[in-house]
């Protein structure tokens, strides 16, 4: 028998939302379970954990006692490579962002943190569903940011 609900029928939902309070705490923000189920959950996983800022990252490797060669970008060497680097200020990344924003005429790309990059976005424009296409777009996209990150390094 199911607890959780009052009809004691088990809901993913249900059990997303109970891990999410025990996890998250009560004064978690909306953006901290932002969920969008037209793309793949690893995806969702990804910017889940890219918006927590945690990626395994130089900078964050580092603090965790792992000896690497550099904490620099592996990509451009300009900056410590943090999540925000490498999601969004390296030039590469910044390359692809500019392609993205121009190909959905969104304008110039202009986010200093991961949250305007990959948060709710409530200055877009258009219907429910298009705000939420957006939102798969700009994940996908810092997905894609990552992989190649890792093939370059790997």
């Amino acid at each position: 028998m199911w607890t959780i609900d009052t009809d004691g029928r088990f809901r993913v939902k249900t059990l997303a939302s109970t891990i999410d309070a025990q996890l998250l705490g009560s004064n978690r923000s909306s953006a901290s379970t932002l969920r969008n189920n037209i793309i793949p959950k690893k995806i969702e996983i990804f910017a889940w954990r890219t918006r927590k800022k945690r990626l395994p990252v130089r900078i964050e490797l580092d603090k965790r006692g792992i000896d690497l060669d550099s904490v620099r970008c592996p990509l451009c060497d300009d900056d410590l490579e943090s999540v925000e680097h490498s999601i969004i200020f390296c030039k590469h990344a910044l390359d692809i962002w500019e392609r993205v924003y121009k190909w959905w005429n969104m304008g110039s790309f202009s986010s200093y943190s991961i949250e305007e990059a990959l948060g709710d976005d409530p200055a877009s424009h258009g219907s429910k569903f298009g705000k939420k296409f957006w939102l798969a777009v700009r994940w996908v996209s810092a997905y894609l940011i990552w992989k190649n990150r890792n093939n370059k390094v790997f």
